[in-house]
């Protein structure tokens, strides 16, 4: 009986079970994008790393001087006669500048603020920046639903990604390709959904019109097909838009557009559903938008680098020099090797085996995986198990790895020139990094899941703070020395072994001009002077390049000058070691929180002294202060004599009163011409 008894509960126990074990359904939720949206937007203000030059030198160092007439060095894309960068970039991510001119003057006069800072100038174009990324978040959403994947797990993987998280916050011109990319995919997905269901219905229609038998039956027929939404020009006017500004912004943007263009172009005429003549009209529906983009970009560089003016255009007194094409010029450029081999040339297979993986991880690889598996089942599958060629898989997976090919035939290779193919990518493989159900998966799962979150981690903690950390920081303590330095002094500072420094964080206006009670007008001398010496210099060097900038410094002015070096603090200690006889260096300032992977610190004990108080960790955590940059002041001889029983240098933190006052600079009196000239160049208009 108990026997019995035990097999009743058993089996009751057993058809239960099942639904015990059942899977844990777990909603598409946006609460963790939400979390890396916030992320990103306190990511966007904090961080210090200094990724690559392009980050300023090609966007707001530019935009600095014309708006907010700073000075600040134009890079050479922008000052040869064959300019190759579009200002509509520089303008479009400078837009915050425009505000701050305009609200600089009344937060002074209002509140005695003075809006204008190195951090805001730091700060307001990559929060702008920021923002218009969150456009590549809703057209990946868009384009999820459309793929009938999870959309929130989608936008949450590509917001985890250290490329949102750092790259997207940077006014990088990669950055704003990688928006249009988006936009573009989102466009031409949808209007592959919608032309695929309208042709259907065509079709359906039009073999029940062939075999209808009354007239009023084919009436009725014909009046649905009419009713049916229009497909083949729909999104015509944005794909010319954004395919034309984005190659004004970077001409790579043709090969990253190419293979969702040619999908739009396609839908329907190769699988013989729609007449080969669509193909040419929707091929003739995108020129009236790209004409006019592409007009408007033409004439806003050809204004802004005075090729022609808007009296030699209205009465048309132009030639074929009065308009410049940046994306030609930029062509013409870069397929001279020689010009590339001043970038550094690269193998062919840098993109694929290097970049790639540093970009994105493990969803680099499971990328490549894909396309392998896929060219496998296109050539060697059988007729009926070949992939579709013509689906939106298809389309995402040629997205990403035929712009990956194309620009691997060119010599110079950065990881940033692949940033667009991020969202193709998470569409493909967004459900491999995610652990997205409670039963029970293989440790591959866990592998890939922890192997995303913790190397976008790591990357975000090296790009984002770590690399190149101190050089934003450094010009932003220069820039308080100078405020609170001695009177009649001229700083001079030299950077040396660092990423060319965005000298516009310095804030140092381009003309100051002052009126006197008389009503004439004077111009305040530069007191502030930069010089960059490039890579890593033996210290003898430096040494030699400060004596001659003080020298140069004492002969062309009558003010006190002081000579600063801003370097590693891992080549400070090699300076110190070859001060020649009479000079003096004193450290101003550390500055922690840089690497500089050209000259790492070292951090082998070779040759260090240990003592019972510090010993082998002591020494070694010691050598983890080398993440640093130095702000060195160096003292000449007569500097010495002339300052006993003066006051000494100031350091940086100093909390003397500002110097920059109209009694205290040299003056000279403005001319007629050149004060036509002043006002000519502050009413410059940006385009």
């Amino acid at each position: 009986m108990d026997c019995k008894k035990r097999q009743k509960f058993r089996a009751a126990f057993n058809k239960k079970f099942p639904q015990a074990v059942k899977p844990v359904k777990v909603k598409d939720s946006a609460i963790l994008w939400s979390m890396l949206a916030l992320a990103r937007l306190y990511l966007a203000t904090v961080q210090t790393g200094y990724i690559h030059p392009d980050e300023f030198h090609q966007s707001v160092q530019v935009m600095a001087r014309d708006i907010l007439d700073i000075d600040a060095r134009k890079p050479w894309e922008f000052q040869s006669e064959n300019p190759i960068r579009s200002v509509t970039f520089s303008a479009l991510v400078s837009l915050p500048y425009l505000l701050l001119k305009y609200l600089a003057p009344v937060t002074s006069y209002l509140f005695e603020y003075d809006l204008l800072t190195p951090n805001t100038l730091l700060v307001a174009p990559r929060l702008f920046m920021t923002l218009l990324s969150f456009i590549a978040d809703y057209s990946m959403y868009k384009i999820a639903q459309l793929c009938y994947l999870r959309p929130w797990s989608c936008v949450e993987v590509f917001a985890s990604s250290y490329v949102m998280l750092v790259y997207a916050t940077r006014t990088f011109s990669n950055t704003l390709e990688l928006i249009l990319m988006s936009l573009l995919l989102w466009r031409v997905c949808e209007s592959m959904v919608d032309s695929t269901k309208v042709i259907r219905k065509e079709t359906i229609l039009q073999d029940l019109y062939d075999v209808a038998e009354t007239v009023q039956d084919k009436v009725k027929l014909a009046r649905m097909k009419s009713k049916l939404p229009p497909y083949n020009y729909v999104d015509s006017t944005v794909i010319s838009v954004v395919v034309t500004y984005g190659t004004f912004v970077r001409p790579t943007f043709v090969v990253f557009s190419f293979v969702p263009v040619a999908y739009w172009l396609q839908r329907g005429v190769v699988t013989r559903e729609v007449s080969f003549s669509y193909f040419n009209l929707r091929f003739l529906s995108l020129l009236p938008g790209a004409v006019i983009t592409f007009l408007t970009c033409v004439l806003a560089d050809s204004f802004y680098y005075g090729a022609t003016t808007t009296t030699e255009l209205l009465f048309w007194n132009v030639t074929g020099r009065s308009f410049v094409v940046t994306p030609v010029n930029f062509l013409m450029y870069n397929v001279q090797e020689d010009n590339l081999a001043v970038h550094g040339l690269h193998p062919h297979y840098l993109h694929l085996l290097v970049n790639l993986p540093m970009l994105y991880g493990v969803l680099g690889l499971l990328g490549l995986w894909s396309v392998s598996k896929y060219l496998v089942a296109l050539i060697m599958g059988s007729m009926t198990k070949k992939p579709k060629v013509f689906s939106l898989a298809t389309m995402l997976l040629a997205s990403f790895i035929v712009p990956v090919f194309i620009l691997s035939l060119v010599p110079h290779q950065e990881p940033r020139f692949l940033i667009p193919t991020l969202l193709p990518l998470v569409l493909l493989h967004s459900d491999d990094v995610l652990i997205l159900t409670g039963r029970r998966i293989k440790m591959t799962k866990h592998f890939l899941f922890l192997a995303w979150h913790v190397w976008n981690i790591m990357c975000v903690l090296f790009f984002g703070f770590l690399h190149q950390g101190g050089v934003t920081k450094t010009l932003m303590q220069v820039h308080q020395h100078a405020l609170h330095r001695p009177p009649h002094t001229n700083s001079h500072v030299l950077f040396s072994a660092m990423y060319t420094p965005p000298t516009f964080l310095l804030v140092r206006r381009l003309t100051v001009t002052a009126q006197a009670v008389d009503g004439r007008r004077y111009r305040m001398e530069k007191s502030l002077f930069t010089y960059d010496t490039g890579g890593a210099r033996w210290p003898a060097d430096l040494h030699r390049l400060a004596a001659k900038v003080h020298r140069q410094a004492r002969q062309n002015s009558t003010r006190d000058v002081e000579v600063l070096i801003c370097l590693p603090a891992s080549l400070s200690e090699g300076l110190h070691r070859a001060t020649p006889e009479n000079v003096t260096l004193e450290r101003l300032r550390r500055i922690r929180g840089h690497l500089t992977l050209e000259d790492p610190p070292d951090l082998s004990l070779t040759g260090v002294a240990l003592t019972t108080t510090c010993g082998k960790v002591c020494q070694f955590l010691r050598r983890f202060d080398q993440f640093s940059i130095d702000i060195i002041s160096v003292t000449f001889p007569h500097e010495e004599n002339k300052a006993k029983g003066s006051m000494p240098l100031p350091s940086l933190t100093s909390s003397m009163a500002p110097h920059d006052s109209l009694s205290e600079a040299t003056l000279h009196n403005l001319t007629e011409d050149e004060e036509e000239e002043e006002n000519h160049q502050r009413d410059r208009s940006i385009l």
